[in-house]
């Protein structure tokens, strides 16, 4: 049953390796890039001494030649990536089988259909983790310079660093699945999935993320780096940074109370928790599929 599950995910997983290896070609060439870059200006020692106040004009010449294609044009392209991904393999995983009739043959194996369910999700499932591991490795690897000067919290790095790109397809792909349940059609269920997938990101990261956990409040002023004006929390073009640590990010500042803002240091917690959260509802949604399949009528 493994075996043709594989058969059956075969031009998928052709498919993935293809954009992975293309992802690994371009993270190796910009990532060098930028490590040479950052060599020559010497950021690394202005960072560790003065957190960039001291090199202001390094710091643009670094934005300016990777800043735009790293920080937007990168996360523009891949914004909707995970999403297509999940989508592409879990669209087709029951539709095609209902679009095409080959139910009838799959189903009345002496596999039940619900082991045969789950062995297909688990196989399709075990892949996207791969792969999505595999290519978080390469954006993380090739990131690293601006990471330096950016910290992990900025959407463009936050994204696609840790464990929620993965968590991304993984949802996607379980909302397809149960898509393609309902609809009985491959691209309809595609273009459902994504519906609702945008919609959840939307809410949690802006809503839900900010209160992952409770912000601290700026104390002692802010950084002498910043004199009187405010610097931002991590973005490249506000370094030194308000809080005098590259990564914190800034959340607000209420009237003329402190500034509060998330440590750089609490990334892996945010990134656990959102990731907790695509993982339920991904199992919720897989879920859903195993028990409405269950108990459809021959």
């Amino acid at each position: 049953m493994i075996w043709v599950s594989w058969r059956q995910r075969r031009s998928q997983a052709i498919t993935g390796l293809g954009l992975l290896c293309a992802l690994a070609v371009y993270g190796l060439v910009l990532g060098l890039q930028m490590r040479n870059s950052f060599d020559q200006n010497n950021l690394a020692t202005c960072l560790a001494h003065s957190l960039g106040a001291s090199c202001p004009n390094s710091v643009a010449t670094f934005d300016n030649s990777f800043g735009s294609l790293v920080n937007i044009g990168f996360w523009g392209v891949l914004l909707l990536l995970p999403g297509l991904i999940g989508a592409a393999v879990g669209a087709p995983l029951l539709a095609r089988e209902l679009e095409l009739g080959t139910w009838r043959l799959a189903w009345s194996q002496t596999v039940p259909r619900t082991r045969w369910l789950v062995i297909q999700l688990a196989v399709a499932a075990g892949g996207l983790t791969v792969l999505g591991a595999a290519m978080t490795l390469i954006i993380t690897w090739y990131r690293a310079p601006m990471d330096r000067l950016t910290g992990h919290f900025i959407h463009n790095a936050y994204d696609y660093e840790g464990l929620v790109f993965t968590a991304y397809i993984l949802f996607a792909f379980g909302l397809a699945v149960l898509a393609g349940q309902l609809l009985r059609r491959s691209i309809p269920a595609l273009l459902a999935a994504l519906v609702p997938w945008v919609a959840v990101r939307i809410v949690v990261e802006f809503v839900l993320r900010p209160h992952f956990m409770t912000p601290l409040k700026l104390t002692g002023g802010i950084s002498q780096n910043c004199s009187n004006q405010v610097c931002g929390g991590n973005g490249i073009v506000n370094v030194p940074p308000t809080t005098g640590h590259i990564g914190d990010l800034v959340v607000s500042r209420p009237g003329n109370s402190p500034f509060l803002y998330q440590p750089a240091s609490r990334f892996w917690e945010f990134q656990s928790i959102e990731a907790g959260i695509f993982v339920v509802l991904t199992l919720a949604a897989l879920g859903t599929a195993v028990w409405l399949l269950h108990r459809r009528a021959s």
